[in-house]
């Protein structure tokens, strides 16, 4: 037998072995051990996914160095690399401070509450009860008016960054993704979301941007991953 042909048999033998491969485990909670139903296995590598049953358990095909996804509403999403085709038992951690922390900014920032006087000199145009329409060109065209204008936008501006913030932040990204430092500043610049699009996501939808952004940020070339410099 030439060695050519041994080559190939045993090139057509490893491509059989890997595609056969499988990974098997059990999903819990973390604080009460729970075996966990309906957690989305992803393998983000071949974008095969599957859902663990009622005792927790999954089994996926995978290969050593390919990456899973384990993410399910309520709880924090997890990754794991695979090194091995052991059995794996992972464990979710609730989302519960997170939401906590999300309530709590969100109830901390209201512009029209706590820049009333803003809005107010920023109106030019004011309607009372039992009034008619009244409008007053020194708001409109003067020099404070002009300002309390200028700063309403930029709080309306802060307003609506805040509610991006709430989901696309340092903790859910850094968990995803592992990125620390530098890059991942440059990562949350690069993919930072609207407003409108994040709108549009629910938590699965929201999970897979930021992971399909991750797999677009690690094929770009080095100097596309940097942030422009500012001039002087």
């Amino acid at each position: 037998m030439s060695n050519c042909l041994k080559f190939l048999l045993l090139m057509l033998f490893s491509l059989q072995s890997a595609y056969g491969q499988q990974i098997k485990g059990v999903v819990q909670d973390r604080a009460t051990d729970l075996r966990l139903e309906n957690v989305i296995v992803k393998n983000l590598s071949s974008n095969k996914q599957t859902l663990t049953n009622a005792k927790g358990e999954f089994t996926i095909p995978a290969a050593i160095s390919q990456l899973l996804l384990f993410y399910q509403p309520g709880y924090l999403p997890d990754t794991l690399l695979i090194i091995d085709l052991n059995p794996v038992w992972r464990y979710l951690v609730t989302n519960d401070q997170m939401l906590k922390t999300v309530q709590i900014k969100g109830e901390a920032f209201n512009p029209v509450v706590d820049y009333h006087q803003v809005y107010q000199k920023a109106r030019a145009i004011r309607l009372s009860q039992n009034q008619p329409l009244s409008f007053s060109p020194s708001s409109f065209f003067g020099k404070e008016g002009k300002n309390a204008r200028r700063f309403k936008k930029r709080l309306e501006q802060e307003k609506i960054e805040r509610k991006i913030d709430a989901r696309f932040n340092v903790a859910t990204v850094t968990k995803l993704t592992r990125l620390r430092d530098q890059e991942l500043d440059n990562f949350m610049v690069l993919y930072r979301p609207t407003l409108r699009a994040l709108e549009k996501m629910d938590e699965e939808g929201f999970l897979f941007y930021i992971m399909d952004s991750f797999k677009a940020y690690k094929l770009l070339p080095s100097e596309k991953k940097l942030l422009p410099t500012l001039s002087h």
